[in-house]
């Protein structure tokens, strides 16, 4: 069954020699994963439309096992260029991106994932990723949306007592978002 939806792209990664797996955050499904076959191959129809935190509405079939869907096309809606423009930009999203990938199962439905995610980028598109406030404020509402969030606890070690295996590097990047 053919699927369409809205999505940001939280990763990428190879597969096989042209192809591309690609972890989304969409609108409907939550975490959905995508092979993008030949997508890496000259002149293929997803050039320039798969790159980490592109919005993009994509077509898809369901798996009919496992949890690798096929990506028929995809067609961007925001590249959200700004958030190259420095490697704090870059380094913060993909540690929001990697929180976010590692407390949400894939397939959880619900579109409180997908505001969530896609609000702090589009924030981060026109803000510049200085106050550690950015991360605090993200781990709130996450652990919020997962309902571990006590205000007498920092967000950040709720979620750590609850999920095992969060991202690395936290306090290196809460340093470099320090005033």
């Amino acid at each position: 069954m053919n699927l369409r939806d809205e999505g940001c792209i939280l990763r990428l990664s190879p597969l096989g020699d042209y192809g591309l797996i690609v972890t989304w955050c969409t609108r409907e499904q939550g975490i959905v994963r995508t092979a993008a076959r030949n997508a890496r191959k000259p002149g293929s129809d997803f050039t320039g439309r798969l790159d980490l935190f592109h919005e993009c509405e994509l077509l898809y079939t369901e798996p009919t096992r496992g949890d690798l869907a096929t990506l028929h096309s995809a067609e961007l809606i925001s590249p959200r260029l700004p958030l190259r423009r420095s490697l704090l930009h870059l380094r913060l999203c993909s540690y929001l991106a990697n929180l976010l990938l590692a407390t949400v199962e894939p397939g959880a439905p619900g579109s409180e994932w997908h505001t969530l995610m896609a609000g702090a980028l589009d924030y981060l598109v026109t803000e510049p990723p200085l106050r550690p406030a950015i991360l605090t404020h993200f781990e709130k509402r996450l652990a919020t949306l997962h309902g571990i969030f006590n205000p007498a606890v920092p967000a950040h070690a709720a979620l750590q007592q609850h999920f095992a295996h969060l991202p690395a590097g936290r306090a290196e990047l809460l340093a470099a978002l320090a005033p």
